[in-house]
């Protein structure tokens, strides 16, 4: 049934010339697409004199969440945004590293070390070439936070209490803290608070304002469970990305140097203008106790086994040696990252330059 729907879209807006799909599954108005999409749009267009012109598909209107990994392999879109937990048993060394969204909090780190990691790490880069992607760029969420209709303030509190979470170690998180772990995509969130079917959405805090979530929570806490960034931000159709030329893939790597740091400036700004408003309409904000606080660190040590197993019945090759390359890449960046004004878009996306983007040959990379 997916793939018919598929072909009917291919049938319908395959790109045609210079003018080319590009699909997102959150609304435009949102950090991950205004910039890395829209405005990304645009920018390409000009640098490249009109030869790519992207034409943006929001919302999920050309793919959704689930089918875009096919659907950009296929050519429905030549570029897409890919949540990678839809697509476990296609991406397990993606869903590996995705896993160890506990080990560094700091979306800014996460979203530059799994972009590095993405691009030259030579298992990973198998995997993309074996599902028919082209990795371009990584992306993080902000900081998961637990958004509820009930206050969660202990240990005690959460146990028993329907969390809405993203699969994978945060579903392992809730059960650990004897908690019920609700899988559900981000647009039933409010549905699922409103109608009493969940007690938290465990998600980044701007969803207050771009999923309405204002309006039916009443308490966040704010334990950091971690963040979300598996998958990618930009991956390319192989056909697309062999099409065009060296320099216009140089184009891109530029381009995508540049939102891959302002999407986490901009995914900020808008949790603190969300956290401001849902506090102004009566939302309480606590911070965790100290049993909330043990509780997940115990949960971090004791999960790594479990990944590692996890990852080993997906037919992953020595998973303890990716993770090693995994956190290496994590502590460089937290290194690097602690000496830049985190607030200057044009320092950061420098930075992802010089020590990624422009380590990549563009006459070479993904051209096989």
């Amino acid at each position: 049934m997916r793939s018919t729907a598929i072909a009917l879209a291919m049938m319908t807006t395959t790109a045609t010339a210079d003018n080319y799909n590009a699909n997102h599954f959150f609304a435009e108005r949102h950090s991950m697409v205004r910039g890395p999409y829209v405005e990304f749009a645009k920018k390409v267009a000009e640098e490249t004199n009109g030869e790519i012109n992207f034409t943006v598909f929001s919302a999920g209107s050309l793919l959704p969440p689930a089918s875009s990994l096919q659907g950009v392999r296929d050519g429905v879109a030549q570029v897409t945004y890919h949540a990678g937990t839809y697509t476990p048993s296609e991406l397990p060394i993606d869903n590996l590293i995705g896993n160890m969204a506990f080990y560094n909090t700091d979306p800014l780190v996460m979203a530059f070390a799994s972009t590095e990691f993405g691009l030259t790490n030579p298992a990973q880069l198998a995997e993309w070439k074996a599902n028919g992607v082209i990795y371009g760029g990584g992306y993080s969420t902000s900081q998961y936070f637990m958004q509820c209709n009930t206050p969660i303030r202990t240990l005690e509190d959460i146990k028993g209490k329907r969390l809405r979470m993203a699969g994978g170690a945060w579903s392992r998180f809730a059960e650990y803290v004897g908690a019920v772990p609700v899988s559900m995509p981000s647009s039933e969130m409010y549905t699922g608070l409103d109608a009493g079917s969940l007690d938290c959405a465990v998600a980044a805090a701007d969803a207050l304002d771009s999923f309405s979530l204002k309006d039916v929570v009443t308490d966040m806490n704010t334990l950091a469970i971690g963040n979300y960034y598996a998958g990618f931000e930009w991956g390319y159709n192989v056909a697309f990305w062999q099409s065009i030329s060296p320099e216009n893939r140089r184009v891109l790597f530029n381009e995508m140097a540049y939102y891959l740091a302002q999407h986490r400036i901009e995914f900020d700004k808008d949790v603190a203008k969300a956290v401001t408003s849902a506090q102004e309409n009566g939302m309480t904000v606590v911070d965790p106790d100290e049993s909330l606080k043990n509780a997940l660190a115990e949960f971090v040590v004791a999960d790594e086994a479990t990944l590692i197993a996890t990852a080993k019945e997906r037919g992953i090759e020595d998973p303890e040696a990716i993770l090693t390359s995994f956190k290496a890449i994590v502590d460089k960046w937290d290194g690097l990252l602690a000496n830049v004004d985190t607030t200057d878009v044009d320092a950061l996306a420098q930075l992802a330059r010089s020590e990624i983007y422009d380590r990549i040959d563009e006459t070479t990379y993904g051209v096989y």
